[in-house]
Formats: C-alpha cells, structure tokens, sequence
C-alpha cells in the first residue's frame, strides 16, 4: 500500500514540476512517466488522464492538514476562523501559479463543476457553523442564513482568484480577498 502511495505522489509531483517548467499543454503523458520510469499502465492505474491529475493535485484533500485546522479552529474569532479556512483555499489554488491555476479552471469549465464550493468537501459545515457562531457573537453582521453566506463567500473567492488569473498574478489575491471579505461580512 505505501509503495501505492509512493507512486502515486511521485507521478503528481513529477507531473506538476514539468507543468509548471513547461507548461500543461508541452507536457504528455509519456513525459511524466519517463521523468519517474514508469510504465503508462502505472500512470493509468492512478490517472486517467492529465486533467484529473491536475483535478487530484488541487483536491481538498492536499489542501488542509489536520494540524492546520486545529490550529484555524483553536482562535475564538469564528469570522477569522472563516477567513483563515478561505485563505488557505486560496493559496492552495494559487500556490501553483497562474498558468496552472487557469489549467484548473479550464478543467472546471469544461466538466460543469464549481470551484471552491465548500459542499464539495467536508468543509461545508464546518464553515457554516463558524459563520453561524460568528453571527451569534456580533463577529460577522449580516442577516442571511450561514449557509448562503458561505456560498456567497465562495462565490467572492472565486471572482478574486478569477481576477486574479486574468491580471497575470499582479496583484495579492489574498489581501484582496480579505479587504472584500471585511467590506462585505464585518
């Protein structure tokens, strides 16, 4: 199993080195299994393609390590908690860079899926009830119901990391995305 497991990263970092020295489009499948020499068979057993090895290193799961939501989870500011769980959403989407982030939208659009959407992952009720105790201790003013506010943030995050693919990366997505979270949740 941890030969499994072995392989399967070492073809996802592989992968996602020659991408991003690269490129998405120069990059074949062949490429990556002559950068780790292994066979097609191997690269398929776990892939089935390039776009769901792009989906799997962007995934929930390489996102959050347990030890960081403990930490996220261990302040009393719910609204910060929020933010910070936002946050690190977003870096982990941008830590790759624009021309593989824009690769992961490419994707999304072209298979109908929402990005960041905290009803993909195991993330949705624990960012609603952070918003909901947020309400409730006069951290976060508005109204609505923790559910649309968090798809509404989300919504937000989208929009910022969308804007800031089309600049190019010129500009601080995460400063942004809290100056808009302020304006709009504070």
């Amino acid at each position: 199993m941890a030969k499994k497991r072995a392989t399967k990263e070492a073809l996802l970092t592989a992968a996602i080195g020659l991408f991003q020295k690269h490129g998405f489009e120069n990059i074949t499948i062949d490429d990556i299994c002559k950068e780790i020499d292994v066979t097609k068979t191997a690269f398929y057993y776990y892939y089935k393609s390039k776009d769901e090895l792009i989906r799997d290193y962007f995934s929930t799961d390489n996102m959050l390590s347990s030890e960081e939501l403990a930490s996220i989870l261990s302040a009393n500011d719910y609204a910060n908690q929020v933010l910070r769980i936002i946050e690190t959403r977003i870096r982990h989407v941008t830590r790759a860079g624009v021309t593989l982030t824009k690769e992961l939208y490419r994707i999304y659009l072209k298979d109908k899926v929402i990005p960041l959407l905290p009803e993909q992952d195991g993330l949705s009720d624990i960012v609603t009830s952070l918003i909901e105790r947020a309400q409730q201790e006069g951290q976060i003013k508005r109204t609505s119901s923790p559910k649309i506010l968090g798809n509404s943030l989300c919504c937000l995050s989208n929009g910022i990391v969308l804007k800031w693919i089309m600049a190019g990366g010129k500009f601080d997505v995460i400063n942004e995305n809290r100056l808009l979270f302020e304006a709009l949740f504070l």
